[in-house]
């Protein structure tokens, strides 16, 4: 089981390659690190729709196996309710987008002497 193809929003996409820079790691484990951000700090479904301007395809397999079920079972807890694949994935996405932000205002409001890897925590 892995993740399908998703199209991310062009903020979205400045976002996550800001974000790759800051931490030092790669596209795919910056969009896993925003997914999670994106589930922590929401309390429940998020409706919330991020669009405009072109859009950026996340490939499909970069949450994949022990990780894509993990993920899986997180947002079915979040949202509390049972959902199909196309419902998972719509979600997925609309954590992504959600996380990306809350890590970009993180990053924004830190100080010089603070760690950003830290302060995701």
């Amino acid at each position: 089981m892995s993740n399908k193809r998703m199209l991310l929003s062009e903020e979205g996409k400045k976002i996550v390659d800001l974000i790759a820079e800051s931490l030092e790691v790669e596209r795919p484990m910056a969009i896993r690190i925003a997914l999670a951000k994106g589930i922590a700090v929401s309390s429940g479904s998020i409706n919330e729709n991020y669009t405009g301007g072109n859009r950026w395809t996340i490939p499909d397999s970069i949450i994949k196996d022990k990780e894509f079920l993990l993920f899986k079972h997180l947002i079915i807890n979040e949202t509390n309710k049972s959902l199909n694949d196309e419902e998972l994935h719509k979600y997925m996405l609309m954590y992504i987008e959600k996380g990306l932000r809350t890590l970009r205002d993180i990053l924004k409001n830190k100080t010089s002497m603070e760690d950003f890897r830290l302060s995701i925590l």
